[in-house]
């Protein structure tokens, strides 16, 4: 019986370089799960991303700290900086904590960018956020709520699957504390979604140790106590063709080793040697 892993491939829409990158992995059949940035320029590839790969999960990554809202920067004024552009996660952190977001305008943004995915691509398969944006109090909320009203049931779970390079996950959590009691408090926050009929995955794979991000996929998986995952769980990859420095942040030697393993026709038969399945939201 094998494994069934999510692989979902995150910032689809970001730029022609990641997409082009996510269609040939999916076009591998190594992943079947991407991720769209609807207020970024290359999001309209969507539609075409859609009719040529029917049989891929594609959902809405809701984004809140990166690129111009959706939105002119007059009616989301509590989100963004005096560019225009959305302030960047410690800053969007920093106004919560002072209660100086107006959730209203963060709840019309998000319906903007929904809005903007279904002109393309009609209804998102499942979401979750840039930069997990949404693994705060009171945005988890906010994104619960209206993707349950939109009807998006399928949605990211961040409990976390740890599967070390160098040790048991039991000893990363005793060197980690504040790694383990976090992911206590997110676990807590996923289950109370799923009360409300939510669709979930196990978690995500955390698998710290690994240079070059999950490019080491096929060690990485065999690290995983699947025993103790009671459905699929989801890994997360940032593939590119090319390095485009003033989009990638610190992710760019990564994005390139990620884009020629999951590339590989061959890595499909790979997992498959390793007990895994490549599947997507779907099978929640």
């Amino acid at each position: 019986m094998s494994h069934k892993l999510i692989i979902t491939a995150d910032d689809y829409g970001l730029c022609p370089e990641v997409n082009r990158a996510i269609e040939e992995c999916i076009a591998a059949e190594s992943i079947r799960s991407t991720c769209v940035m609807t207020n970024m320029d290359a999001y309209e590839d969507t539609a075409e991303l859609r009719a040529r790969f029917p049989h891929a999960s594609i959902g809405i990554h809701w984004t809140l700290t990166f690129g111009r809202p959706v939105l002119p920067a007059k009616k989301v004024s509590s989100l963004v900086g005096p560019d225009g552009h959305f302030v960047r996660f410690a800053e969007l952190r920093r106004r919560l904590l002072a209660r100086a977001v107006d959730m209203g305008q963060l709840r019309a943004e998000l319906t903007a960018q929904y809005v903007q995915f279904t002109h393309v691509a009609g209804q998102p398969d499942f979401w979750n956020t840039h930069q997990n944006a949404h693994v705060s109090p009171q945005i988890f909320a906010v994104c619960v709520d209206l993707a349950l009203q939109l009807g998006i049931r399928a949605m990211r779970s961040h409990r976390r699957i740890t599967a070390p390079r160098a040790m048991s996950p039991l000893a990363y959590n005793l060197r980690h504390p504040l790694y383990w009691l976090k992911g206590l408090l997110i676990s807590r926050w996923i289950t109370r979604a799923e009360a409300r009929g939510a669709l979930t995955p196990a978690g995500i794979v955390h698998s710290p140790g690994y240079l070059g991000g999950k490019a080491d996929v096929e060690q990485i998986v065999r690290r995983v106590h699947w025993d103790r995952v009671d459905r699929t769980a989801e890994l997360i990859i940032h593939p590119a063709t090319s390095v485009v420095p003033e989009l990638f942040g610190s992710l760019t030697q990564s994005r390139l080793r990620e884009y020629a393993t999951f590339r590989d026709p061959a890595l499909r038969g790979h997992l498959s040697a390793a007990g895994v399945e490549s599947v997507g939201f779907e099978v929640l």
